[in-house]
C-alpha cells in the first residue's frame, strides 16, 4: 500500500504548490488532504469477510475514476456552494478534487503489488498495475506499524512525492507567464476567486 501516512501529506502539499502564488484557503488544503485519503475507506473490507478482489475489497470501486467523480461532485456540492455550477471556476475545482482522488488509485498502481486497482469499475472488474512500482507493498495490519518495512516503505514515499511536489512546483514556475496571459483561470486564480466569494 501506499501508506495512508503520505497520501494526505501530498493532498496537502499539492495543494500549496497549485496554489502559487496565492495562499490556498484551510478549506482547500482539507478538501485536497482528504482526496487523497478517501479511497481507503475501502480497507474497512478487511474487518469483513470480502474478498480482496471483490468490487468493495481493497482498491476495488473506491479507487475507480467513477468514484473519483462521485467525490469532485460532492466537494463542489457541500463545501463550494458560493462558486456558480457550471462556471470556469466551478470545473476548474471539481477537474482538481477528481484529479486528487483519482491520483490515489495511480499511486496505489505504482506499489510493488498483484493486487492491481479497478480504475474502470463498473465497466470492468479488471485490475491494473502500471510497468513501473517504484513503492513499496506493506501488509494493512496494525502489527506493521511496529515494523521497519512499514516505516521505510514511509521513507520511500515521502522522497517519491516529494520529488513530484517540487517537479509540479517547477512547472507552475515555467508555465507562470503563460498561465498570466490565458484568459482562462487556473486553478491559482480559482482558488483565489473562490476565497473572496466565500
Amino acid at each position: 500500500m501506499a501508506t495512508f501516512l503520505t497520501h494526505p501529506l501530498f493532498g496537502a502539499g499539492a495543494a500549496y504548490v497549485i496554489s502559487h502564488p496565492h495562499k490556498p484557503t484551510k478549506k482547500f488544503v482539507l478538501l485536497s488532504t482528504l482526496c487523497q485519503w478517501l479511497p481507503d475507506i475501502d480497507t474497512v473490507a478487511y474487518l469483513f469477510p470480502i474478498s480482496e478482489r471483490h468490487a468493495l475489497g481493497h482498491r476495488g470501486l473506491a479507487h475507480s475514476g467513477l468514484f473519483a467523480v462521485f467525490v469532485a461532485l460532492l466537494m463542489m456540492r457541500f463545501c463550494y456552494r458560493e462558486v456558480p455550477r457550471g462556471s470556469r471556476h466551478w470545473w476548474a475545482l471539481c477537474g482538481w478534487f477528481w484529479v486528487m482522488t483519482l491520483l490515489h488509485g495511480i499511486f496505489d498502481a505504482m506499489v510493488d503489488s498483484s493486487l492491481g486497482v479497478a480504475f474502470f469499475w463498473p465497466f470492468t472488474s479488471v485490475r491494473y498495475n502500471l510497468p513501473w512500482q517504484p513503492l513499496i507493498d506493506v501488509p494493512i495490519v496494525f502489527s506493521a506499524l511496529y515494523g521497519s518495512q512499514f516505516w521505510y516503505a514511509v521513507l520511500v514515499e515521502c522522497q517519491f512525492f516529494s520529488l513530484l511536489l517540487v517537479s509540479l512546483f517547477v512547472l507552475m514556475r515555467v508555465l507562470e507567464p503563460a498561465m498570466r496571459r490565458s484568459p482562462s483561470p487556473f486553478l491559482s486564480s480559482t482558488v483565489a476567486t473562490a476565497t473572496k466569494q466565500s
